[in-house]
């Protein structure tokens, strides 16, 4: 049930069943047992992007272990087309655990944006009014679009620094979490990998650390 038991399923539920893209896994159905056990019925995938580090980590040789550059932007090109869908809906869907385990690959190679659990959708910051199952009331300014959420939610090692912080934030926590994967896909190893995650986080949060990035990649990738 996760962290939000049966009402926090049934938020899932609820956001998952309006969502129809490519690059999103999508709920076939759902039900309660006459057991009253819940059940969700997705499409089937193969595996998880994490599963793909991990048979490449697990190679002897260190040029070996990261994606080869144009499967690297396939799979880059293919997440950001099902955030961008996310983010575009009406209100914004906000994912909040964006990392490797929960970016799945189908059997033709395609990934998708999976697990809700934590998605929210975005408040309404211009009439401050809360959509359904959103947390806390909209503040802020227009420009930013920043909202008062629950802080501290996801993966920390993905997590943006102003999720930690406990900080207003917007589907722009997302954003960082994509740079942050693209970084694990074209570095072959995830950010900060000699730090826990907690503490990895709270060097980005709290020191403005960010990973250090190789002077030979690609001008456009490091802007990126």
């Amino acid at each position: 049930e996760g962290f939000g038991g049966l009402a926090g399923l049934m938020e899932e539920f609820d956001i998952m069943k309006q969502l129809r893209h490519p690059n999103v896994c999508m709920l076939l159905g759902y039900t309660l047992t006459e057991h009253e056990h819940e059940v969700m019925l997705s499409e089937l995938m193969q595996c998880s992007l994490l599963d793909v580090f991990k048979t490449l980590h697990a190679r002897v040789k260190e040029d070996e272990r990261r994606l080869p550059m144009k499967r690297a932007l396939r799979y880059a090109i293919m997440f950001a087309q099902g955030m961008n869908y996310l983010h575009l809906c009406s209100p914004p869907i906000i994912h909040r655990d964006l990392k490797p385990a929960n970016l799945l690959l189908d059997f033709s190679d395609t990934l998708k944006v999976a697990d809700f659990g934590l998605a929210k959708l975005r408040p309404d910051v211009k009439t401050k009014r809360k959509p359904p199952g959103a947390a806390g009331s909209g503040s802020g300014g227009d420009d930013d679009d920043v909202v008062c959420m629950t802080g501290e939610t996801g993966s920390y090692r993905f997590m943006a620094p102003e999720v930690f912080r406990h900080e207003q934030y917007s589907e722009k926590v997302d954003v960082y979490s994509f740079a942050l994967i693209l970084y694990n896909m074209l570095s072959g190893h995830a950010p900060w990998p000699d730090k826990g995650g907690v503490v990895a986080v709270a060097g980005a949060a709290l020191r403005g650390s960010r990973p250090e990035i190789p002077r030979h990649w690609d001008e456009t990738m490091i802007a990126l």
